[in-house]
């Protein structure tokens, strides 16, 4: 991790010394000096941290130096240039007092730098003292380490113990047979892989399809190899090799004198002539397939149609070694599943011949709250009943309970190869320590979120721009957000957390969840390397955090309070860099956020959030003091105004803060805020902007939602060229907001909102600017539908709320060709009669009809909503029954009618009228 932070460093100083030049006067040489020596001192951290893997305490307190002060160095230059930056934007008289100060901090800050610079030639030299090496390249990192070769020997014997009680894999050892021997699969998959996260059972499922009878007497050659982190390709070729042909001690000596490329050679020969199947257990990276892949027939035209087995827990694997190769994902076993694993892994462990009935009936509960800790992971299971089978007494099994996450994690502390139980920690460390450098801080942050909690993929891209850990790759055009996405998708390929929630409009990652195990390891790896502080607070007895963490996360659930909060903190002012506070009492948090905007200078990311009820605050002028701050997020506040010292936070990218004051105006300041990215305001009646939109220096806005229209012109918005998301509230003025809108169009905008609540518009000119949308939200009585033609045709999701349409919106809306969600709500259509048309709704996967009062009839004529997966039907109290139409769409899986009249729901229900209408839909709520 060490690398990373140098890394990431260097590049920020890096960006400094381009995009700040003008404000380092009097430092530029000890900023350069000091880039180089930590460039200098980077190329021996890759080999450091595979010693601190190892255990080496001395090397370990070395590495906890150097990226601490690394961090302190960074901090210390980006203070010195925005102090400087914010004195320039000063008037004359305010400069010529600041003069005199400003020579001192020019004359300590330059000693500051050249200590740090003098510590890092230091630690260096200690470094390749201690026998660390200088990696010269990266394509074999940390390859020396012994840490690394016991964790391969460990991983290998785990991969050979026989398991005779395999659970939850019998549908998946089925499916993965008959790819491999029925001939008349038509895609005839050279490479078969199985992808997922350590502890799934990749290996064990990988091992009872090799020794199924029907493989076994499908093919004619089998080779198991156990690939892990580091491949020797000789010994993995020779090993496939005897497998094969089971040679003789002479043919053996044949094989090894063979050269490498005659060994390649014979093998592919072989695989070509004979029925071979190749199990590859555990590859990591593509570039141990590319090692391999030049013995494997690529085709099975004129072969004898050899397979492949592959095992790895990065689908990007996967793929490479076959972009038309089938993927299989084993799933998590479920609570059922879990109890038989557990069960035949530990049929009479810890029993005691004294224990009672009602003892065992103690035991089988603690077995059954303990197994839902494990989260349905195979190996967690198995470790949880050997960690079980040497406890005996109720006591002993009640101790076990409290800490069950950490025992599973630690497991067997023997590490013994011959050992069939390791720890849970030591197979997804092993993920953790394979992860490229870029990657580790965006996984460490996952440990800001609480246990069991969905994490929004947008949010988190934010903050980790915010912290300066996304960057732009060399000769991209992408953004940083699309990068941050990326770098999260590339944890879900390598299987460290898992996919919860898709956009339906996009059709990105909308949330994520992650193991609970896997969350154990982020936190304790988050903590071990002071990168990140969790606390989820449970009494006032909380110790004081470490004097070197930089960030931290609290989940209060109402016992902790403003002194107690403070108390945590001494001696934290001068490192912090974010603080999220996810709270009950709003008073402690307006102490609190006072308290941080005057000691946390340093930060970065603020999030402050409690649940209702919404309170109102105004925020404190000496919010202006956190001058680096670039992420601001406090949404369940009203804010009665924001400060005019906001124009001090040259550094902000995003502000997501609600509003209580519709006459409320943004201070001018704001735009002096070059940095701005996003600005969502949550509030019913939208900010004034006034002049900013003219006069702001922000060219990167993608976000701006919560904007009122007086003051503002459609052509302002326009200037903003690289705007996304918009959201509008309107009062009066839309058609001077139209002002010539005939000639304006947006070209990067694709999610549109507007809100009217007093009067009806023609939202027909505003949807025409906007021909490149996927999401439209309205919000307001309209004069008239769009034509189908004025719609942008890439909508995707449609949501219509009080729009007081007399005629039926569905003849036009079912025409739209991607529509996929659509929801009519709250008066938006008054007739008493809608119709669903033969083929209408080509794509549409979500309806919702609520509030709809004068609705009586609904008509699906047959053909028409052929996608629907889902429909909801709330308050929509005229409507008399289901339409005949429903029986007929066969993808329709769950329904859910709230609210409406009993009458309807008991037609609806089993001997009603309409029952034959629903009972092919899975789930009806």
């Amino acid at each position: 991790m060490a690398d990373a932070v140098v890394s990431f460093v260097i590049e920020r100083l890096g960006d400094l010394v381009i995009s700040e030049a003008q404000f380092l006067g009097g430092v530029e040489a000890q900023v350069g000096n000091a880039k180089i020596k930590l460039q200098c001192m980077s190329a021996f951290l890759k080999d450091a941290d595979a010693w601190v893997r190892n255990g080496d305490e001395r090397v370990r307190l070395l590495v906890v130096q150097i990226r601490e002060n690394s961090l302190d160095l960074e901090d210390v230059i980006a203070t010195y240039v925005f102090k400087v930056a914010l004195k320039r934007n000063e008037g004359v008289l305010e400069r010529s007092i600041n003069i005199f100060r400003e020579g001192i901090d020019v004359h300590k800050v330059g000693s500051e730098i050249e200590r740090i610079s003098s510590n890092i030639d230091t630690w260096t030299s200690q470094l390749e003292a201690l026998g660390v090496q200088r990696s010269i390249d990266k394509a074999d990192e940390a390859s020396s380490s012994s840490y690394v070769q016991q964790q391969r020997k460990l991983r290998q014997a785990y991969s050979y113990v026989e398991d005779n009680h395999v659970v939850g894999f019998h549908k998946d050892i089925q499916e993965l047979v008959a790819l491999l021997t029925e001939k008349e699969n038509p895609h005839k998959h050279k490479v078969i892989s199985v992808c997922g996260m350590g502890g799934l059972g990749k290996t064990t499922l990988a091992r009872k399809v090799y020794q199924h009878p029907h493989v076994r007497t499908h093919f004619d050659c089998y080779a198991w190899a156990s690939i892990s982190q580091q491949c020797n390709t000789r010994q993995v070729l020779e090993g496939i090799y005897f497998a094969f042909t089971s040679p003789t001690d002479a043919q053996r000596n044949h094989i090894r004198n063979l050269t490498d490329d005659e060994l390649a050679r014979e093998l592919y020969d072989f695989q070509k002539q004979k029925k071979c199947l190749v199990v590859l257990d555990d590859i990591w990276t593509t570039t141990t397939w590319d090692l391999l892949k030049h013995v494997f027939p690529t085709t099975t035209q004129g072969d004898a149609h050899s397979k492949i087995l592959l095992t790895t827990r990065n689908k990007v694997v996967a793929l490479h070694a076959d972009p038309h190769g089938f993927i299989h994902k084993p799933l998590f076993l479920n609570d059922n599943e879990s109890w038989e694993l557990f069960q035949n892994k530990c049929s009479s462990i810890g029993t005691d011949s004294s224990d009672s009935n009602d003892d065992e009936e103690r035991k089988k509960e603690l077995a059954v709250e303990m197994l839902k800790k494990c989260s349905g992971l195979p190996l967690a299971i198995i470790v949880l009943a050997g960690l079980l089978s040497k406890k005996h007494t109720i006591h002993d099994w009640e101790l076990m309970k409290a800490n069950v996450i950490l025992c599973i994690g630690q497991g067997d502390q023997q590490h013994d190869v011959d050992s069939n139980y390791r720890g849970v920690s030591g197979v997804l460390g092993l993920s953790y320590s394979e992860l490229p450098r870029h990657l580790k801080p965006c996984f460490l942050y996952l440990a800001r979120y609480a246990e069991d909690v969905p994490i929004r993929a947008k949010e988190l891209c934010f903050v980790l721009i915010a912290e300066g850990f996304i960057s732009r790759r060399r000769g991209s055009v992408e953004t940083l957000e699309e990068v941050a996405y990326d770098w999260l998708c590339e944890l879900v390929e390598r299987s460290m957390i898992q996919v919860k929630e898709m956009s339906s409009t996009e059709g990105r990652i909308k949330s994520f969840c992650i193991h609970d195990l896997m969350r154990d390891l982020c936190v304790s790896k988050a903590q071990e390397e002071n990168f990140l502080h969790f606390t989820d607070w449970q009494n006032k007895g909380e110790q004081p955090i470490e004097a070197n963490v930089r960030r931290v996360s609290i989940y209060n659930n109402g016992n902790i309070d403003g002194s107690d909060f403070i108390h945590m903190f001494r001696n934290k002012d001068g490192s912090l860099r974010c603080l999220a506070l996810h709270g009950r009492k709003i008073e402690n948090e307006k102490r609190i956020l006072r308290h941080a905007c005057n000691h946390f200078l340093k930060l970065r990311v603020l999030i402050i959030d409690h649940q209702y009820p919404i309170s109102t605050l105004k925020l404190p002028k000496e919010i202006g003091n956190l001058i680096h701050l670039r992420l601001l997020s406090i949404p369940r506040w009203r804010i009665k105004e924001i400060p005019s010292s906001f124009g001090n936070l040259r550094c902000l990218q995003t502000l997501r803060v609600a509003n209580i004051n519709w006459s409320y105006k943004i201070p001018s300041s704001m735009c002096k805020l070059e940095q701005l990215r996003h600005l969502h305001f949550m509030t019913p009646f939208g900010i004034k902007f006034g002049k900013f939109l003219r006069s702001t220096k922000s060219r990167n806005l993608q976000t701006l939602v919560g904007i009122h229209t007086e003051d503002v012109l459609l052509s302002d918005l326009l200037q903003l060229e690289s705007l996304k998301k918009l959201g509008i509230y309107v009062h009066g003025n839309f058609e001077t907001f139209l002002h010539n809108f005939q000639s304006l169009t947006f070209t990067r905008l694709l999610s549109l909102e507007v809100h009217n609540p007093f009067e009806k518009i023609d939202i027909v000119p505003l949807i025409l600017s906007c021909p490149h949308i996927y999401k439209l939200r309205v919000f307001t009585s309209i004069v008239r539908l769009p034509e189908v033609n004025q719609f942008s045709p890439n909508l995707i999701k449609l949501t219509l709320f009080d729009l007081r349409l007399e005629d039926d919106p569905m003849p036009t809306l079912e025409k739209l060709p991607k529509l996929r969600v659509l929801e009519i709500r709250v008066d938006s259509f008054m007739g008493d009669e809608m119709v669903c048309s033969r083929g209408g709704f080509p794509r549409l996967e979500s309806l919702q009809l609520s509030d709809l009062h004068n609705l009586k009839e609904w008509k699906v004529e047959e053909s028409a909503l052929p996608t629907l997966a889902y429909l909801s039907i709330h308050r929509c109290k005229g409507l008399r029954r289901v339409p005949d139409g429903v029986r007929n769409i066969v993808t329709l899986n769950e329904m859910e009618i709230y609210y409406m009249p009993k009458k309807f729901k008991e037609r609806m229900e089993e001997g009603g009228d309409d029952f034959h209408k629903v009972n092919h839909v899975p789930s009806r709520n």
